[in-house]
């Protein structure tokens, strides 16, 4: 985890390894069984078919919706590997400009306590003033972006849920995706709030289930 020493807090939480790991998963092959030879015939032959056609048609649903998730995943993923650039670059000017501020802070102290004496150590101490003042102002201008970032990286990941829910995979979608805590655990810290308690199926609903 990056520490944004900078910026002063972690404005795009998440594990682009973590995600892309289980977009991974689901995204592998599994097989779907075939129908019986049509040689086998009669009642037994009739009902299995009946029985496999359930099962195949229930397979094929959760080979689609994980496959939709797996891309999901990935562009979730992506989005937050360009999060993190950007808010590692804000938190770079931020530590030079906090650096830059404690200077002038020093300065600012210094020529104050000359200011009174001489009009040259009053115009010093005016634009150590300035310049304190203007590296204030950018600082202020750099946190609010990271703010701005941290904003938008929250809303594209409930975005993210969303579209999980949208895909409603059958429940062994849910239980597979339950069992990944590393990736429920590092999506979970991107959303405001408590979690919601989980409810429906599907991808959406393991996020919430594995957010406790």
């Amino acid at each position: 985890m990056t520490d944004y020493a900078g910026l002063g807090f972690d404005p795009v939480p998440g594990n682009a390894g973590a995600v892309a790991a289980v977009s991974e998963r689901c995204s592998a092959a599994f097989a779907v069984p075939d129908t019986p030879p049509a040689r086998w015939q009669g009642a037994a032959a009739d009902g299995f078919r009946t029985r496999l056609e359930a099962v195949v048609s229930e397979l094929t649903a959760v080979r689609r919706a994980m496959r939709a998730a797996a891309g999901v995943l990935d562009e979730w993923a992506t989005t937050l590997l360009g999060n993190q650039r950007r808010a590692e670059e804000l938190d770079r000017r931020a530590l030079r400009l906090r650096r830059a501020l404690a200077e002038a802070a020093d300065e600012l102290d210094q020529t104050g306590a000359l200011a009174r004496f001489t009009p040259a150590h009053a115009e010093a101490h005016a634009r150590a003033t300035a310049r304190h003042d203007e590296l204030s102002r950018q600082l202020d201008e750099v946190l609010d972006e990271a703010r701005l970032l941290e904003r938008d990286h929250r809303a594209e990941a409930r975005r993210v849920v969303e579209r999980l829910r949208a895909e409603e995979p059958p429940t062994l979608v849910a239980d597979t995706l339950t069992g990944f805590s590393a990736f429920t655990a590092e999506l979970a810290s991107v959303l405001l709030g408590p979690p919601r308690p989980a409810s429906g199926r599907g991808a959406a609903a393991a996020f919430r289930a594995g957010l406790g």
